[in-house]
C-alpha cells in the first residue's frame, strides 16, 4: 500500500513539473511581448525599488515620445506611491531606466506616463509632458488623481523608445472610495 502511494505521488509531482516547463513554455514569449515592443528583441520585467524626488509637471495631451539618442537596450520599472489613494489625493511615480544585464542607470532617456495598452483602465484622460531620466536614470512625477474618479484599479504605463529600442512597464494605482 505505501508503495502504490509513493508512485502515485511520484506521478502527481511528475505531471506538476510537466504543467509548469508547459506553461513557461507557452506563455513566457507572450509576457516578454508585453514589455518588449521592438520586434526580436527580448527582455525581461526587473522590479528594483526606487529613490523617489517630488517633482510636478504640466499636463499635456498626445503620446508621442522623441526617440532618444541612446542606443543601448534599456528597461523600465515603474512604482507608484502611494498604491492607494482616495479620488483628488496625490500619487509619486517614480520611472526607474537601467541596462538589462548590470541595472546599471541610464541617464538622459525621455519617459513618459500614457494609458496602459493591455486595456486595463487608464488613470488619467491627459497625460503629464515627457520628462528625460536624472544622472541615477530616474524620472518622477506627481500628479493629483481626478476628483470624480470612481473606486477601482486603474493603470499606468511608462513608456520610453530609442531609434532601436523601445520599452514599457505597467503599475496600477487603487483609486478608494471616499
Amino acid at each position: 500500500m505505501t508503495g502504490l502511494m509513493l508512485v502515485f505521488l511520484a506521478l502527481v509531482a511528475l505531471i506538476g513539473l510537466l504543467t509548469g516547463v508547459l506553461a513557461h513554455t507557452l506563455i513566457s514569449p507572450r509576457a516578454l511581448a508585453a514589455h518588449t515592443t521592438t520586434p526580436g528583441a527580448t527582455a525581461t520585467a526587473a522590479r528594483i525599488a526606487t529613490a523617489t524626488a517630488t517633482l510636478t509637471t504640466a499636463v499635456v495631451t498626445g503620446n508621442a515620445t522623441p526617440p532618444s539618442s541612446i542606443s543601448s537596450q534599456f528597461q523600465l520599472s515603474v512604482t507608484v506611491a502611494p498604491r492607494s489613494v482616495a479620488a483628488g489625493q496625490q500619487v509619486t511615480i517614480s520611472v526607474n531606466a537601467f541596462t538589462p544585464d548590470t541595472h546599471q542607470p541610464i541617464a538622459g532617456l525621455p519617459c513618459q506616463l500614457r494609458a496602459p495598452t493591455d486595456g486595463s483602465l487608464p488613470l488619467l484622460a491627459s497625460w503629464p509632458a515627457t520628462q528625460t531620466t536624472n544622472a541615477q536614470g530616474i524620472v518622477v512625477w506627481t500628479i493629483t488623481t481626478p476628483s470624480a474618479t470612481p473606486a477601482g484599479s486603474y493603470g499606468v504605463e511608462a513608456f520610453a523608445q530609442t531609434a532601436t529600442w523601445s520599452f514599457h512597464a505597467d503599475s496600477a494605482v487603487a483609486v478608494r472610495a471616499a
